[in-house]
């Protein structure tokens, strides 16, 4: 069955295999050029999203996250291994791995730097966070109860 070619991409698959020396066929080279875009394509093939990893508030950590703090100059990893996150081989949260390491009382998302799977940037972690909008913002101020005063009678 004929399968129609643009003649610049015909001409480009010559000379390719003229100057590589292929001894295929043109139709042999497209054949398995076909079969190996369906083979990327398959729905198998599609990688599933992580779903195991920690949900800290609004931000999923997936399985294979390194979390780091740094106190008096040192370093300190956890890593989430399945939903938990672990460091020094016990379960732990955010705010404790932040204040085991610091040994005292410090912001999480201020302290804690975030490197993703299959990443090399590390980020902190206040940068995972969902921004409130302008709008909301001032929506909250404006229902916030008012406190009326009342001028004293002389």
């Amino acid at each position: 069955m004929p399968m129609p070619v643009p003649l610049e991409l015909h001409q480009q698959l010559l000379l390719a295999s003229i100057q590589s020396g292929f001894t295929q066929e043109v139709w042999e080279i497209g054949a398995a050029a076909i079969r190996d875009w369906l083979a990327r394509n398959a729905p198998e093939s599609f990688a599933m999203p992580a779903t195991s990893g920690y949900q800290w508030k609004h931000v999923f950590l997936p399985k294979g996250t390194v979390l780091r703090t740094v106190f008096d100059g040192k370093n300190f990893h956890a890593h989430v291994e399945g939903d938990r996150i672990l460091y020094e081989g016990a379960a732990t949260t955010p705010s404790r791995f932040a204040n085991a390491a610091g040994g005292v009382r410090r912001n999480a998302w201020k302290v804690i730097w975030v490197l993703l799977p299959n990443t090399s940037t590390w980020k902190l972690a206040d940068e995972f966070r969902p921004r409130r909008s302008p709008g909301k913002q001032m929506r909250r101020k404006a229902l916030a109860p008012l406190t009326v005063q009342r001028n004293p009678r002389p």
